[in-house]
């Protein structure tokens, strides 16, 4: 599948089947997110991979932090169970410079899309989410993440349990054309 195919056939899916995802699939995403374009070659991601036991045990790390907040626990625990591998991509915060933190931000949201469009090449399906689960402490916690690194995104893959999202509309309406000659 060339590029340009897998940036149209790709979409979002939420819901997953209990099919396993193999570890050189999941391998060879992660090689193409790490080849994600970064200024100065700060390479700032840090990818934390987990499937099985793993999935549950950070879901009951995190629930444990939240018992105050019953609901909170649990859509965390739902979340992290929802696919058969989870790929938190996370932001290691390395420079108090304001302007290197936006370029690493923008660096680990890149290589989150390049590890989305080489599942799809893969033929798996995925799901980019943040939300409340990427600010707990409890998750960086379990993850072996500083305090102050950022959660970029939770990358749940898989196979799609249920018939897709409808197509996205053409990027036509977003665009504002100028000094073409058309």
């Amino acid at each position: 599948m060339d590029v340009l195919d897998a940036i149209h056939a790709r979409r979002t899916v939420g819901t997953f089947s209990d099919r396993p995802v193999g570890r050189d699939v999941v391998a060879r995403l992660i090689d193409a997110a790490a080849r994600a374009p970064n200024h100065h070659e700060t390479r700032p991601w840090h990818f934390s991979v987990l499937a099985g036991e793993a999935r549950r045990e950070m879901a009951d790390a995190v629930a444990a932090s939240l018992s105050d907040a019953p609901g909170a626990a649990r859509a965390a625990k739902q979340k992290l169970l929802r696919a058969p591998v989870v790929v938190v991509v996370a932001q290691r915060r390395g420079s108090d410079d304001p302007t290197i933190d936006l370029e690493d931000y923008a660096a680990c949201c890149c290589a989150t899309q390049n590890l989305l469009l080489a599942a799809q090449a893969e033929g798996l399906d995925a799901k980019w989410s943040t939300g409340k689960l990427a600010t707990y402490p409890a998750a960086k916690a379990h993850l072996g993440l500083d305090p102050e690194d950022r959660i970029v995104a939770y990358v749940y893959l898989g196979q799609r349990s249920a018939k897709g999202p409808a197509p996205r509309e053409e990027a036509e309406a977003a665009v504002e054309w100028r000094g073409f000659d058309d």
